[in-house]
């Protein structure tokens, strides 16, 4: 079922306790729709508390200003041609501490942080049976190293605080960076040893939600100038047990991990928990409760509906409300080939559009005809002519820059608002074509990302790829078109840290995960400089942190201090 609890988070103490450290406003009030801040210490209010920890998460994943500062500016997306944040994509002026793409997410996930810090620190004034309790505890104190686990990975340096804050604070200071990673761990530890292995709730967390990320803070902390000599070790062993005791599975067709229909094609959010999923943030349709909801299925989007007549834009697989902001890479396209051995090409991107009105159709088209295909083959003069003189009116796009003749179509890389569009964002429970408040899981955690931080850790570690070939071929094994798993397979000569990198991205692509991956290895600059036409320009060494926001600095009556280069 889906988090039954999310439907009440709205009335829920939490916002009694939202404060972003340092700013002289962010805390305005101690009572909200008549509810005291005493509420929290009593045992409904406290488990009202729990619940609403979960909440911040729908205000990074999902939400345009996490997308940008996730998706933005790497190998994988750059920008389409509507809208959004460009600037951050190519590292341009408008990239700087005063855009709005920083501070939203650095001040709720600073409220998010106080928050979980309100519910842990009320926790021992709380009537509840002792182990209840800490399983509560250990779900925020999971959401709390989560929260700061993003901070500190995007901005560095940061505030520090694992006590409440009550009333307005108008000073505070930066801690170090591996504090910062101490105190993740602590809370992350302590979570595993007082989570359950299973929830009755669907996305709740659980001790192998808990023991992935642990891997992942290891890994990442390992890259690191403050290191500890496990840390790799650490990762590997982390992700190994995840694998090997939790009861996750890979699903065993790629397709299925976000195929929210179900054998008979009918769409619910039942099914979209299976069983290799580790975490994923619960939304649901209700209006009241839903908040801006997912709004991935508009950000990935591209143009479709301008690029033919006989085409309206609509409900249903593939069409949608186009926002145009993320369009993959010329290499993002490229990586995903042979495109006849690894499925998930396929069964990532729709690459077709079919007319589905008789409004001015071409001549010669009728509804259900193709409209718009973006091919993936090499194809000549005279195939083109043969797929243009067989579907009236079709507007023909070649994936690659040297697909098609210039005289009969443009190019992905030259046309900035036509391009393949994931899959695994449609959101087609919405009640209207233009609704865009989505109601679709965003998976935060899966297994096949268990299996790869394994291979990463362990080609750190090790300094060779022998050990991390299982993990690796598992993840590609179950991605092969059928009778291709062979073909599939790598040897140990293969596994460098790029490969792993490409692997992730035709993994994870579109997961709100590349930006981070690349500043974990240390590839962001080479790889942007490298892939990104419209970012390598202007991307510098400084730019593996994000800017301070400006709203933190003149909010604090102390220097709070800002990254270099900004």
């Amino acid at each position: 079922m889906k988090m039954k609890f999310l439907k009440h988070i709205y009335l829920a103490v939490l916002v009694l306790f939202l404060s972003t450290t340092g700013c002289e406003t962010a805390l305005e009030e101690n009572i909200v729709s008549g509810v005291t801040a005493e509420y929290l210490s009593t045992p409904v209010g406290f488990v009202a508390g729990v619940n609403g920890s979960y909440k911040f998460l729908r205000d990074y994943y999902g939400d345009e200003d996490g997308c940008e500062i996730s998706i933005f500016g790497t190998d994988e997306f750059t920008n389409g041609g509507h809208g959004g944040a460009q600037d951050i994509n190519k590292y341009r002026a408008g990239l700087n501490a005063e855009s709005g793409t920083f501070w939203d997410p650095w001040n709720k996930l600073y409220q998010a942080i106080n928050a979980c810090n309100a519910v842990i620190g009320r926790a021992p004034k709380v009537d509840l049976p002792e182990d209840e309790k800490e399983g509560m505890v250990a779900e925020v104190r999971f959401l709390r190293a989560h929260y700061y686990f993003l901070l500190v990975r995007y901005f560095g340096d940061i505030t520090l605080t694992l006590e409440e804050t009550t009333g307005t604070e108008t000073e505070a200071t930066r801690s170090p960076e591996n504090e910062v990673y101490a105190a993740i761990i602590d809370d992350l530890n302590f979570a595993i040893s007082k989570l359950p292995a299973t929830q009755s709730e669907f996305g709740r967390a659980t001790k192998w939600t808990a023991q992935h990320m642990l891997s992942m803070v290891y890994l990442t902390r390992g890259y690191t100038s403050f290191a500890e000599s496990n840390d790799f070790n650490q990762a590997a062993t982390l992700a190994i047990d995840v694998i090997n005791s939790s009861d996750r599975e890979l699903l065993d067709n790629f397709l299925n991990i976000f195929n929210i229909a179900d054998g008979e094609g009918k769409l619910s959010h039942t099914n979209e928990q299976n069983s290799e999923i580790l975490f994923s943030v619960q939304y649901n349709e209700d209006p009241l409760t839903n908040g801006e909801g997912n709004r991935n299925h508009l950000y990935f989007r591209p143009w479709y509906e301008v690029y033919n007549n006989g085409l309206d834009r609509a409900l249903g697989h593939g069409y949608g409300r186009p926002w145009i902001r993320f369009r993959p890479t010329q290499w993002a396209m490229d990586n995903f080939r042979p495109l006849d051995v690894d499925s998930r090409f396929e069964k990532t991107f729709q690459t077709v559009w079919l007319y589905n009105t008789d409004r001015d159709i071409p001549d010669g088209a009728q509804v259900g005809d193709t409209a718009i295909w973006i091919n993936t083959n090499d194809l000549d003069q005279g195939e083109v002519d043969a797929i243009t003189s067989r579907l009236p009116g079709v507007a023909l796009f070649g994936i690659h820059s040297n697909d098609l003749d210039e005289a009969w179509s443009w190019s992905l890389s030259e046309n900035i608002n036509i391009f393949p569009s994931p899959m695994k964002i449609d959101d087609n429970l919405r009640p209207s074509l233009n609704y865009t408040n989505g109601s679709r899981d965003h998976i935060v955690y899966r297994l096949a990302e268990t299996y790869l931080i394994a291979a990463e850790a362990i080609l750190a570690r090790d300094g060779n790829g022998s050990a991390a070939v299982p993990y690796i071929n598992a993840v590609r094994r179950r991605a092969a078109f059928d009778g291709m798993e062979a073909a599939m397979e790598v040897t140990a000569s293969d596994i460098t840290l790029d490969f792993i990198l490409d692997e992730r991205s035709r993994e994870l692509y579109a997961e709100q995960k590349r930006w981070l991956d690349l500043k974990r290895t240390g590839k962001l600059i080479e790889r942007v400089r490298a892939f990104n036409p419209d970012a390598a320009p202007n991307i510098q060494d400084y730019h593996i942190l994000r800017p301070i926001p400006a709203n933190q600095i003149i909010r604090t009556a102390n220097d709070y201090g800002q990254n270099p280069g900004y």
